[in-house]
């Protein structure tokens, strides 16, 4: 078997709601887990082995749990950006209007505490939000790797290490990852949300440097760099789905 596999699907009833389930095998793991994902499927991860009737009973013990988290997921009302005049745009912890206006060339500045974006008026309405949007991505990643850089100055003294090289890129999971040549790499979406996160992904990344885990030792480096950390953990949970460009 691979170190991860799907093997098997299954359903659980809570309130006389049947709720669908994935079970995924993985080599690696020691302990079971269930991940509600923002789109409502529900995953069980589990070791290798684990019989199909213990896998049925655990997650039956954790219906009521499954059944509060999706249908929060499924009250969520989805967020769309359209980057219409008006519109607003937070960017590391303060929101800024967006300023729309129509010229020869597609472009997204940030002038006068606004967002301004320029898009040619031949383009339709879908073709203008794919354009506005990857225009403002790339925005943000220039206009975040000060803040970000910043963040890293400060911590990486106190952690120990060397100030890795940053890169930002728009991840659909990963807030924040480690590279193999020790750099970090920081997920656009972050500079979405409140200060605090962003600095919360830095430190996560900078204690991974050093602990390649998430073991107890890892957590207390975390915890001793930023004591505050789980408050940024507790928004990423809440409220990260909120992040999207």
């Amino acid at each position: 078997m691979r170190s991860e596999e799907v093997t098997g699907f299954g359903s659980v009833v809570w309130e006389g709601e049947s709720i669908a389930y994935t079970v995924v095998y993985s080599s690696r793991r020691k302990s079971w887990a269930v991940e509600v994902k923002p789109d409502g499927c529900v995953i069980v991860r589990m070791p290798q082995h684990v019989p199909p009737e213990k896998v049925r009973k655990l997650v039956e013990e954790k219906a009521e749990w499954i059944s509060t988290q999706v249908k929060k997921y499924r009250s969520r009302v989805e967020i769309v950006r359209n980057y219409m005049d008006g519109e607003i745009l937070p960017f590391f912890g303060a929101e800024y209007p967006v300023v729309r206006k129509t010229g020869a060339v597609s472009k997204a500045e940030f002038l006068d505490d606004c967002f301004v974006i320029t898009i040619p008026d031949s383009f339709d309405a879908d073709a203008a939000r794919d354009v506005s949007k990857d225009m403002v991505v790339l925005l943000f990643r220039r206009m975040g790797f000060s803040p970000l850089e910043e963040i890293i100055a400060h911590y990486a003294p106190l952690a120990g290490v060397e100030p890795p090289k940053l890169r930002i890129r728009l991840q659909e999971r990963k807030w924040g990852c480690c590279t193999p040549k020790n750099g970090i790499i920081v997920n656009a979406r972050v500079l979405l949300a409140p200060k605090i996160v962003a600095e919360y992904i830095v430190v996560h990344e900078l204690a991974h440097l050093r602990y390649r885990h998430h073991q107890k030792s890892f957590w207390d480096e975390v915890e001793r760099l930023m004591p505050n950390y789980r408050e940024a953990e507790k928004i990423l949970k809440t409220d990260g789905w909120r992040f999207v460009f």
